[in-house]
């Protein structure tokens, strides 16, 4: 499945609104008590809806309006917000959507194999991938038990140190900060 999100193609929209998961090209300001602010301005700004990279449920207003509409979103800065001068405050985002971009999933067959892959059929191809991961989790599962009865020698383990390797440490101790 990751391959296949890999390899998928971005198309046009036209027949649908915006839905989750698509990416919206819009054009947008913003307005706090009426006013434009700064760096609330952006045209044909690429938004993946659902990505949260607006405030508030900016994003969430835009599902279900059509390419070519232009909308009004409503948020409110969190208290937290950066610029101190907006933070906590409402504001008001003039948006048209110019346009919506889905994604097109390749299909899970051999031609799909034979396009990542040196294998001929998709069966081959999952094959490696299962072979590979769990090559993979066997050598963690090792590693981890390596490490934990490492951990364990050294819980269980008592030193004596000779008393001078302690005083030359202390030396040099005294001698770096000096």
């Amino acid at each position: 499945e990751r391959q296949r999100e890999n390899n998928a193609r971005s198309i046009t929209i036209e027949d649908r609104p915006v839905a989750d998961g698509d990416t919206t090209v819009i054009d947008f300001e913003g307005f706090v008590d009426g006013e434009a602010f700064e760096g609330g301005k952006g045209e044909n700004y690429p938004l993946v809806i659902g990505s949260h990279s607006f405030i508030d449920t900016f994003e969430d207003q835009l599902i279900g309006k059509n390419s070519g509409e232009e909308v009004e979103v409503n948020v409110t800065f969190p208290e937290e917000y950066q610029a101190e001068d907006l933070a906590g405050k409402p504001a008001v985002f003039k948006v048209k959507i110019n346009e919506i971009k889905g994604k097109e999933l390749p299909e899970l067959d051999d031609d799909f194999a034979q396009d990542i892959s040196e294998f001929d059929t998709l069966a081959e191809y999952k094959e490696d991938v299962k072979k590979k991961l769990q090559e993979q989790k066997e050598a963690a599962a090792k590693r981890d038990k390596e490490d934990e009865a490492i951990r364990k020698i050294i819980d269980k383990s008592k030193m004596e140190l000779p008393e001078p390797m302690i005083e030359m440490q202390v030396q040099n101790i005294i001698n770096d900060f000096a």
